[in-house]
């Protein structure tokens, strides 16, 4: 099964997009310093139009109600004295770090 070959690639509403950023590729320059380094124009390499603004979340919604928030807290308090404990419960060859040496 043979595929027809197509003579035209579809466009897509990203194309003038495309268009537009590949005109920045060779920027804008306002001339050549003393030095010889390129002189800036301002805003002469804008692209018209806005930036797109894509909806992602960073993470799952956490409630941030004062309950929820004290009660995450205190789950983490206890977490950390439980291996803090577990820790002091275990027998090694390494002796255990002073109050000095864990800062």
């Amino acid at each position: 099964p043979e595929r027809p070959a197509t003579s035209a690639w579809r466009s897509s509403p990203n194309d003038d997009l495309v268009r537009q950023a590949e005109r920045v590729r060779q920027p804008a320059a306002g001339g050549v310093t003393t030095s010889g380094l390129p002189r800036r124009v301002p805003r002469a390499n804008l692209v018209p139009g806005t930036a797109q603004q894509q909806s992602h979340q960073s993470g799952p919604a956490v409630s941030r109600a004062p309950d929820d928030v004290r009660g995450r807290l205190t789950n983490l308090r206890r977490g950390i004295a439980q291996g803090r404990q577990a820790g002091t419960n275990q027998t090694g060859s390494y002796p255990r770090p002073t109050h000095q040496q864990e800062r």
